[in-house]
């Protein structure tokens, strides 16, 4: 039985549209997502339909179910974009998570309202229907003590609300390292321990979280170092809980918790994350380089390996004992039967970050206890020499689609793939990071509308990066421009809408992209995205296009303009590059425009390729041309040469 009843023709469609993959076919547990993969696809598959008793036999089964994803998507996200109100609510009252994208803007973008309350009220808790903790949050992340006070004053209930993350003042406060503001909501009532809808309590966000970075976000001359907070927040009588006392070395209180309750050495924290006071205990001593509590920890059972949900499958404590440099830790963790080469969600494995971090003595121990890096990162960091003696020991490894698809920046590695595996290409497509590699692979074979599990085509993916450069090649190769896929149920176009790439935009209808399609979802329109996301001049854009057929034109002055403003960008890259590192230029690609062309992922290649960049730079800024630009400028506007360019923009002003 489904939430509208019986099971319709358009759910049915919406299912077989879906191409199942690999991974979802097979009665196997899956690495980085609770459950086994067949059980997952059946997941997905309930949700959209609204099978409800599909999904609580699946759930009796094997509750862990309700908090699986693949690549990101998980059972609520199908429930949410499908309106099966009475499967998203059975899911969220069995544990699903809100850890992936955000299912509440899937329902605004749908227009599902039923669908928006339920979970507005589940983000909101017990206090309130809605999250209402957006006005003072801003406030306290502008640093206004005073704004923040007449708010509470007016609203005193504001004092607990929390946002649309489920932070409560109290949360951003510690994220921002107001000591004065921390004090003022304690004096007001604030609950020093109360818990985020992921489990983080204040204690434990001291440095920020994923998407609040203290080491991003919070000005570098800020007087309240993490350690100031946390510190402050237990003389305030905040609980110090284990991973916590891990993390700073406090021994004593680790050894009382241990005391009182054994099974804490192999208990995760609520909170599991990247950051510091989550997951494990013996991970966070690792990361904090406490040997002491290591040692602690590993007396009374701690296990090196106890898996982190979704972050560390094969444990936490090695990796963050090799990213912090601890040997001696590393060593131990290692003798105690930590697993030598344990990856991390997103931020590859620990002989990886060893290598990165040029700690021979790490590489050696690691590799002395069996380390080795996979097939797929030896394509994402370009290590040919190894992956050749690898390919030419076993040439079944290179069949390999992740690798394949992490080598698109390296010719190198690809040709060496396509020696053993020249069917790669057939099987799935990608963009180079030079024209020269996208047309070897297209010459392998490779399908310009290849499209993801999804539906999703290489073009959808070009036109939300705005890389109009790959966009060009695949489009001359016969990319459909007017590919819809099953997910946000929307073109190129309407993807490089939904995401404000303006020069994008212009590009796709300038190749012919229809602004809309005869049996496009409402809310799926290029239109309707660019106005919900607030990209104006992109609405405007489509309207007019819409009324007369024309884009806007740019002079020649425009272009040449933009060309000088990348050379002075370029030069200054490289020139923080060259006496700060990767470092010095994380400032200016945080400052990066984000709807310029060219990308800062083009302007990184092409840095890259000039020899200036990331990882080796070996030319000066100053021997950079204007004309060198110029044509990367022509090529991320979708024009073969500079001369195109400016011939397109002088017709254009005519």
């Amino acid at each position: 039985m489904t939430d509208g009843g019986s099971r319709d023709s358009k759910s049915a469609g919406k299912v077989q549209s879906l191409i199942q993959p690999e991974a979802l076919k097979k009665n196997e547990p899956l690495f980085w997502s609770p459950g086994n993969g067949a059980d997952v696809w059946e997941m997905f598959c309930a949700a959209i339909d609204g099978d409800l008793e599909t999904i609580k036999r699946l759930l009796d089964k094997d509750p862990s179910l309700a908090r699986s994803h693949y690549e990101y998507y998980t059972p609520l996200h199908f429930a949410v974009r499908e309106s099966r109100i009475e499967v998203a609510r059975y899911l969220i009252a069995h544990g699903a998570k809100f850890n992936f994208g955000n299912v509440l803007d899937t329902a605004r973008d749908c227009g599902h309202v039923e669908v928006e309350r339920l979970l507005e009220a589940a983000l909101a808790g017990p206090r309130d229907t809605a999250p209402r903790g957006a006005a003072v949050a801003e406030a306290i992340r502008e640093r206004n003590l005073a704004k923040v006070r007449a708010l509470l004053d007016s609203t005193p209930e504001l004092l607990h609300a929390p946002d649309e993350r489920t932070n409560q003042p109290i949360h951003w406060a510690v994220m921002t390292r107001q000591l004065d503001m921390i004090d003022e909501l304690l004096a007001r009532g604030a609950d020093i321990n109360a818990q985020r809808g992921d489990g983080a309590r204040p204690i434990q966000l001291t440095n920020g979280d994923y998407l609040h970075r203290g080491w991003r976000d919070v000005p570098p001359d800020w007087p309240a170092t993490p350690r100031d907070v946390l510190v402050h927040l237990r003389a305030h009588g905040a609980d110090c809980d284990i991973c916590t006392a891990a993390f700073i070395g406090d021994v004593a209180r680790v050894r009382e918790l241990l005391d009182g309750d054994p099974s804490l050495a192999n208990r995760l924290s609520d909170y599991v994350t990247y950051y510091a006071c989550s997951g494990t205990p013996l991970r966070n001593a690792a990361s904090g380089g406490h040997l002491e509590v290591v040692k602690l920890l590993l007396e009374r059972g701690a296990d090196p390996n106890l898996p982190e949900e979704l972050i560390a499958p094969r444990g936490h404590a090695l990796y963050s004992a090799v990213y912090n440099g601890h040997h001696e830790i590393a060593r131990i963790l290692l003798e105690h039967g930590a697993y030598p080469s344990p990856p991390v969600e997103s931020s590859a494995d620990a002989l990886s970050i060893a290598i990165m971090n040029s700690d021979e003595k790490m590489v050696d121990l690691l590799c002395s206890y069996g380390s080795a890096r996979s097939v797929e990162l030896l394509a994402h960091y370009g290590d040919v020499q190894t992956a050749a003696a690898v390919f030419a020991a076993n040439p079944a490894l290179a069949d390999n689609l992740d690798a394949f698809g992490s080598a698109g920046g390296n010719e190198s590695f690809l040709r060496v793939m396509l020696r053993y595996q020249p069917d790669l290409p057939k099987r799935r497509s990608i963009g180079g990071k030079t024209r020269a590699i996208t047309e070897l692979l297209f010459r392998h074979g490779m399908d310009p509308n290849r499209p993801n599990w999804l539906g999703v085509t290489p073009l959808h993916f070009f036109a939300e990066a705005g890389n109009v450069q790959n966009a060009a090649i695949y489009i001359e190769h016969g990319a459909n421009l007017n590919a819809r896929d099953e997910d946000f149920r929307s073109t190129p176009l309407g993807w490089a809408a939904r995401c404000g790439k303006t020069f994008m935009v212009e590009f796709l209808l300038r190749r012919g992209a229809k602004t809309n399609l005869p049996d496009d979802p409402p809310w799926a329109t290029p239109l309707q995205w660019a106005t919900r996301r607030g990209h104006s001049p992109i609405a405007r854009l489509l309207t007019e296009f819409e009324r007369t057929g024309t884009l806007p034109s740019r002079s020649t002055e425009f272009y040449e303009a933009r060309a000088e403003d990348v050379l002075a960008r370029a030069r200054s890259i490289m020139d923080a590059y060259l006496a700060g590192g990767e470092k010095a230029i994380q400032p200016m690609k945080n400052s990066y425009p984000p709807d310029y062309a060219p990308t800062w992922r083009e302007l990184g290649r092409f840095l890259e390729r000039r020899g200036g960049g990331v990882p080796t730079a070996r030319i000066q800024s100053t021997d950079l041309s204007l004309g060198e630009v110029q044509l990367m400028v022509a090529q991320s506007h979708g024009f073969e040469s500079w001369a195109e360019l400016t011939d397109h923009a002088t017709k254009s002003g005519q």
